[in-house]
């Protein structure tokens, strides 16, 4: 029975770390975006958009408007469409006329810690095949072209000017030539570009410049809008939607899917599809559970429309590693964001998709809003920062797009310290595998007294648990009156003093911080994406499969630690939990880190081999202390004889 019940708890034990390990690491609760811009399949698999009219009433730009407008209808558009490339060292974007949108941002190049640069490409590059780091999706043919948002397109909440706003072609000032498609380099130094539109029947007066600079992801929009010479009340500028690598085409909770995130009232706050899309606000895990069982009222709201309240400092749109984040110079009220759900066929079933915008409330008194566009490497976002102060904008930490999940604070601690480790390993030996495998073994090292003192608690547990378990027996039958009841509760104190399992549990949490801080810094420094070692491409993402259903790390990391798992003592004595446990706990941790980042595996990897090795030497040095507690009659039956007393105690 008693076998039974430690089976059970032992069950009870995995499934608390399963639980823990999706707290630490949530999922991406969104589902898959349109993950590869290039991809043909999305128009192909596509319904009409008159069906993702009705779906989404509220994520059309035209309805952004609280009522209609009673002016006159814009005039006939004169101006020809144009497109404008911007190129610099670091990104080429591409702008059109109509609406004064982007339609392109490539990444081409980011500077390293060693003060190198290297070529960024698409997570759908193959090594044969390098394809461009695009961050703005294609729209889908099943959405309608107005119901799209397009990134640095503006909105008011005038339905008239809306039109205008976004189907106008603007003029350009600028660019070398007046007509036609037009080039800007921006080798040093920076450029500015202004797009222009006049409208006689509104009224509406527009100059949207921006400055774009060589050396650095930031670029500023300076917009002025007025209408009959008087300036807008309110203005909306649009990021997004989906602003991220749109060469993923599949989401993990190692890689999440594009969302929201903002700063408001000094707090950072993360808005994913699904909570936009929902016809409920979003009150967390806990409230959701108790409107689901009725103990709370559900709070409606529109579906794909999320108001934020709060005063905003910063916001914009991102995914693991890249993002477009909007800086107002002060900080503002009327932040939004907005989903455009639309079907996609996935191996012949529609599987429903979204698109994620923010609508961040900009000045419209020609007021600089800083825009960053790039990596969310952690040294990069800290030279963004500096760069909007210096140049006249607000001080903030940009840094804090980063999400570090659970526990944030301790990660982002000790993430940017073992980055720094990792970083001098590497311009040692020239590889980012290596130099983890040498981190990982000095980290190891580090432990190993409390992986001596862990093991010693361990063995004792387990050498004192058939004593401890015959105390107990003993101790039930027994009646309080008996003499030898004092005894045996106080040999049993002893013993659990001596092996008590949380005295070798303990030392080995302290570094299980280490393990989440390395998983959090392989996600904040770009320098580990598509850093290659060995077969694996990229350590910032899963080992490729091999024969199509095979990835070698995470299984020699389950193989390893069953290894381990039957060489550590364990409190048990019971050979089959032992077993049970040895074998489960790897079973699971294999399934948990089969799509893990190749970097973390590695880490874990070594460091089972690293504990494999620490433990062998510790079991032949303790090999001593294996003889079993004193018996029965050697520790209670015979007592010690009678202390002689001296002639003054007599």
């Amino acid at each position: 029975m008693q076998q039974q019940q430690r089976f059970i708890v032992a069950l009870a034990a995995s499934a608390a770390v399963l639980i823990l390990w999706s707290v630490l690491f949530p999922p991406a609760r969104q589902p898959q975006p349109n993950g590869n811009a290039n991809n043909p399949a999305v128009a192909q698999g596509s319904p009409s958009p008159t069906s993702q009219a009705t779906a989404s009433p509220t994520a059309t730009p035209a309805q952004v408007a609280q009522a209609p407008s009673p002016t006159p209808g814009p005039t006939p558009d004169t101006v020809p469409a144009r497109k404008v490339r911007i190129t610099t060292p670091l990104y080429e974007t591409t702008f059109d006329t109509r609406g004064a949108v982007a339609t392109s941002w490539i990444v081409k190049k980011v500077k390293r810690s060693d003060g190198t640069w290297r070529e960024l490409y698409s997570a759908g590059s193959t090594k044969d095949q390098k394809k461009p780091l695009e961050l703005i999706a294609t729209p889908p043919a099943a959405v309608a072209p107005e119901q799209l948002f397009r990134p640095f397109q503006i909105v008011t909440n005038d339905a008239t000017l809306n039109s205008v706003l976004a189907n106008r072609n603007f003029k350009i000032s600028g660019a070398s030539s007046e007509s036609g498609d037009a080039t800007i380099e921006v080798p040093s130094g920076s450029k500015q570009v202004e797009f222009t539109i006049h409208d006689d029947a509104t009224g509406l007066d527009v100059s949207k410049r921006m400055t774009f600079y060589a050396d650095r992801y930031i670029a500023e929009v300076e917009l002025k809008l007025t209408r009959n010479n008087q300036l807008a009340p309110q203005a909306q500028l649009v990021i997004g939607p989906n602003i991220g690598d749109q060469g993923i085409d599949h989401y993990t909770f190692y890689s999440f899917a594009p969302e929201g995130v903002a700063v408001l009232n000094g707090q950072v706050r993360r808005v994913n599809a699904l909570e936009v899309h929902s016809d409920r606000v979003s009150t967390g895990a806990i409230n959701s559970i108790l409107e689901w069982i009725g103990i709370k009222t559900i709070v409606p709201k529109p579906p794909d429309h999320e108001p934020i309240d709060g005063t905003v400092q910063w916001a914009g749109i991102d995914d693991t590693y890249f993002g477009m984040i909007a800086v107002p110079t002060k900080p503002t009220t009327g932040l939004e964001y907005r989903t455009t759900p639309y079907q996609h066929k996935v191996n012949g079933k529609d599987e429903q998709r979204f698109l994620i915008t923010g609508l961040v409330p900009v000045s419209t008194d020609g007021t600089k809003t800083e825009i960053y566009t790039g990596p969310k490497d952690h040294r990069l976002l800290a030279a963004g920062s500096t760069e909007i102060k210096e140049l006249g904008g607000p001080q903030v930490d940009l840094g804090e797009a980063i999400n570090f999940g659970f526990l944030g604070s301790m990660r982002r601690f000790l993430a940017v310290p073992i980055l720094f480790a990792i970083d001098r390993l590497q311009r040692i030996t020239g590889s980012y595998g290596v130099a983890i495998m040498l981190f990982t073994i000095f980290i190891y090292s580090l432990f190993f007294p409390l992986k001596w003192q862990s093991s010693r608690k361990m063995k004792k547990a387990q050498k004192y648990a058939p004593r401890m378990k015959e105390l107990q027996e003993k101790l039930k039958g027994m009646k309080s009156t008996d003499p030898r009841m004092k005894e045996l509760q106080m040999e049993q104190l002893r013993l659990m003093k001596e092996a008590n399992p949380l005295g070798g549990c303990l030392p080995l949490l302290i570094q299980m911080p280490f393990l989440f801080a390395l998983y959090s810094a392989i996600t904040i420094s770009i320098d580990f994406r598509q850093a290659s070692f060995l077969w694996i491409p990229d350590l910032s993402g899963p080992e490729p499969y091999i024969l199509s259903f095979i990835r070698i790390l995470p299984l020699l990391f389950a193989s390893s630690m069953i290894i381990l798992q039957l060489m550590t003592p364990a409190p048990s004595a019971d050979p089959m939990q032992r077993k049970m446990m040895a074998i489960g706990m790897p079973m699971m941790m294999l399934y948990i880190l089969w799509s893990a980042p190749a970097g973390l595996l590695i880490y874990w990897l070594v460091g089972n081999i690293v504990g494999f090795l620490q433990q062998f030497i510790i079991n032949r040095m303790t090999k001593s202390e294996d003889e079993g507690p004193p018996s029965d009659a050697q520790g209670i039956n015979e007592k010690p004889p009678p202390k002689k007393l001296s002639p003054a105690e007599a």
